[in-house]
């Protein structure tokens, strides 16, 4: 009896110790803001960011400190993960991936797209972060790749993207709650941003801000920011007063947005379905009124005459908003760089987004400046030579402004708005734009381009320089 106590207790302290070293070689607590994720748990987990390390690895030793600064700044915005690949039990999630180095960091987006490896499932297609391994510039682009469903409410101003008040409680008024953020800021915070993910197709989530006074002032509102819910089916809001953050939030909305249960889920898919009631589905699907545009961050590389032809000269309207940014592949610095300036390019592009007044189509794309064809296109234009550069194109009227300076977002968002108003100095161009045909000098066998179209020489100011700033976290991004 004693020794079968005793083997007992080995065994167990046997296991406690084998648990406490793997503990010991672990990179995260496993009650910390980083989400420590398994093969039995990946696909339960709404991740975005998905950090595949091994903790013997330098660079993720390096790396944990600064990812424990993200999970806790984006806490509440976005789940911050990460996955031990030297765990046995991890080796099939790492090898799905095809994870070959340490740390490797993806990002998932929000919505699933069609499995094309198994039709009929969905699935979601994650994109690899290359950019500094900093927590403000990882923080920087995962809130650049939120995107919002967030319905923007004026009566002052309606656009294409607003809704009046009158049509925004109006919409769906038997079926879905609504909440209403009336607030002070010029632009959606993430944290509402968040909020419209996770209750996307259960709730809408509009947004009023402080200039709208009608709409202030019929729902009493004296003080911002302020939160209201309109039950489904009913006139009278409902007012949070708790703690504004994700959380309570979070739990208050909740209330007023139950999940869709899994019975009435089964009875909708029901084995075989007369015509009748086929038709009556595709009538009410038809009657369906059209969600708030959903906001695609991603700005398109444009490498080919393709490219140049399918992103802007084929465009029937809008601008081209074209930027020379530098790439080279093979050195870290330049791959890091040039994320840092395209997570500028989606800050610019989502605020034009957002931006009531902006009433054209805005086609955003990046060249590597490096490249032939770039060279051409800068040639062309006679654009500066100082990266990153940038040029607004209205391939319809045949004329382009140049952007002359600092690639900094407000900078770059306050032009692009002066352009749209017909303000600043346009240039009108009569060749036709393409990346030319590329050709080898049989004497230096250096790459030229033909068809250049060769026109004076402009004196243009250079680019001021880039202003580099702290690269520590500093904002507090759980906030309305």
């Amino acid at each position: 009896m004693n020794f079968f106590v005793n083997l007992v207790l080995l065994r167990s302290l046997f296991l406690l110790g084998s648990f406490l070293v793997s503990l010991s070689h672990a990179l995260y607590d496993i009650n910390g803001d980083v989400v420590t994720l398994t093969d039995k748990n990946f696909q339960e987990q709404k991740v975005v960011l998905v950090e595949f390390f091994a903790p013997w690895c330098g660079h993720c030793k390096n790396l944990a400190p600064e990812y424990k600064k993200v999970a806790k700044n984006l806490k509440g915005i976005a789940r911050v993960a990460a996955v031990d690949c030297d765990n046995k039990m991890n080796q099939a999630i790492c090898g799905y991936y095809d994870i070959k180095g340490f740390p490797t960091i993806k990002l998932f987006p929000s919505q699933s797209v069609p499995d094309k490896k198994n039709p009929g499932a969905f699935t979601k297609k994650p994109k690899d972060y290359q950019g500094p391994r900093t927590a403000k510039a990882i923080v920087d682009y995962v809130l650049g790749e939120i995107p919002s469903y967030v319905q923007p409410i004026s009566d002052k101003r309606p656009t294409k993207k607003t809704l009046t008040i009158k049509e925004f409680l109006e919409k769906d008024n038997a079926t879905l709650s609504k909440a209403i953020l009336f607030t002070n800021k010029e632009r959606t915070t993430p944290l509402y941003k968040s909020l419209s993910v996770d209750f996307h197709n259960r709730m809408l989530l509009g947004e009023v801000r402080q200039s709208e006074a009608e709409i202030i002032n019929k729902f009493g509102i004296n003080s911002f920011p302020k939160l209201l819910v309109i039950p489904a089916g009913e006139t009278d809001a409902v007012e949070f007063d708790g703690k504004l953050n994700h959380g309570s939030i979070s739990e208050f909305l909740a209330k007023y947005a139950p999940l869709p249960s899994k019975k009435s889920q089964n009875k909708k898919s029901g084995k075989s379905k007369s015509k009748k009631s086929e038709d009556n589905e595709k009538i009410k699907k038809d009657e369906q009124p059209i969600e708030p545009e959903i906001f695609n961050p991603e700005i398109s590389q444009m490498q080919t005459q393709t490219d140049l032809e399918s992103q802007c000269t084929s465009k029937s309207t809008g601008l081209c908003i074209l930027s020379f940014i530098p790439l080279e592949p093979e050195f870290p610095e330049s791959v890091a760089e040039n994320e840092s300036n395209q997570i500028i390019l989606r800050r610019v592009k989502e605020e034009l987004h957002n931006d009531a007044s902006v009433k054209i189509n805005l086609y955003f794309s990046w060249l590597n400046a490096l490249e032939t064809g770039a060279q051409k296109l800068i040639k062309d234009f006679k654009l500066s030579d100082v990266y990153p550069t940038l040029m607004v194109l209205n391939p319809n009227r045949k004329v382009f402004q140049p952007f002359l300076g600092p690639f900094e977002d407000v900078a770059i968002e306050n032009f692009i708005k002066e352009v749209i108003k017909g303000k600043g100095k346009s240039f009108a161009y009569d060749f036709q734009v393409d990346f030319g045909e590329v050709k080898v000098d049989k004497d230096d066998g250096i790459k030229s381009t033909s068809t250049v179209v060769e026109k004076e020489q402009e004196t243009e100011p250079k680019l001021a320089e880039k202003v580099v700033g702290d690269d520590n976290v500093k904002t507090k991004h759980e906030e309305l």
